[in-house]
Order: structure tokens, then sequence, then C-alpha cells
């Protein structure tokens, strides 16, 4: 019963998983999409805006990001 239900749970995660990686790729792109209409006349809001839309954008890989840096540290043990 157990192994059931990790294999749901597991499942469930991963389908969450993609989820939030859709939702940061899209608010990074709504993100870059703002920034550049407000970069003519707000500089200082559309490089802020930027920056978020880049941190966005960096967070759709955070899971091979984290398995990277697992992978790393435990070479380095």
């Amino acid at each position: 019963m157990d192994h059931k239900r990790n294999k749901h749970s597991n499942r469930i995660k991963k389908f969450s998983d993609y989820i939030m990686s859709f939702a940061f790729l899209y608010s990074s792109l709504l993100c870059f999409t703002e920034a550049a209409e407000k970069w003519e006349n707000q500089k200082v809001v559309s490089i802020i805006i930027l920056t978020c839309g880049i941190f966005s954008f960096i967070a759709v890989f955070r899971l091979k990001i984290s398995e990277i840096y697992y992978n790393l540290k435990n070479k380095k043990e």
C-alpha cells in the first residue's frame, strides 16, 4: 500500500513541478513584454521588471539547477 501511495504522490509532485515551471515561464514572458513596453519612458521601472523576469526565467530551471548542485555537493564529499 505504501508503494502505491508513494508512486501516486510522486506523480502529483512531478505534475505540480511542471505547472510551476510553466507559471514561471509565463511570468517571465509577461515581465519581458512589460519591460519592453516601458523601456522608452520609464527606464528604472523597466529595469526592475526586467530583473524580475530574469529571476523568473531562471526559476524555470530550478529543478535542474538543484540536481546539478546536489551532484556537485556529493562529489565534493
